[in-house]
């Protein structure tokens, strides 16, 4: 027993003496990062190979004046319906997207908004807005 327990004993010394151990560096690969300035091309062609977004030119058309303006005026035509109802008045506003339709009821603030080309209806009810105006009863 005392034979292989020395044996044991000498060998892991033998291997402690013979292991050195160096310093772990961290060198940054991408030259933005203080990496070498050799890898950018490198890198620059694998993120174009993996790209898979087509750069065939923008389909986005800026809208005209007309367009603008139309836009802006049925903006305010939907914010002044609003305005409108939340002083306790009803109201309808059509446009070429939506249809409005602001009721009032005991109170409660309706507003009935149809998408026209779809036909999908959404009601939003604002229970108790008119209320404190005393338009409400």
């Amino acid at each position: 027993m005392k034979k292989r327990l020395l044996l044991t004993t000498s060998f892991v010394a033998s291997i402690g003496l013979s292991v050195n151990a160096t310093e772990l560096v961290y060198t940054p690969v991408n030259p933005s990062f203080g990496g070498s300035y050799l890898n950018g091309s490198y890198l620059l062609a694998n993120a174009s190979a993996q790209n898979d977004h087509k750069s065939g030119g923008s389909s986005y058309v800026a809208p005209t004046a007309l367009e603008r303006m139309a836009s802006s005026l049925e903006s305010r035509l939907i914010s002044q319906l609003f305005n409108d109802a939340s002083n306790g008045e009803e109201g309808y506003l059509k446009t070429s997207d939506f249809e409005i339709n602001v009721v009032n009821e005991d109170g409660t603030l309706l507003v009935h908004i149809t998408d026209i080309t779809t036909g999908e209806t959404t009601v939003i009810e604002v229970g108790g807005a008119l209320e404190g105006n005393g338009v409400g009863g």
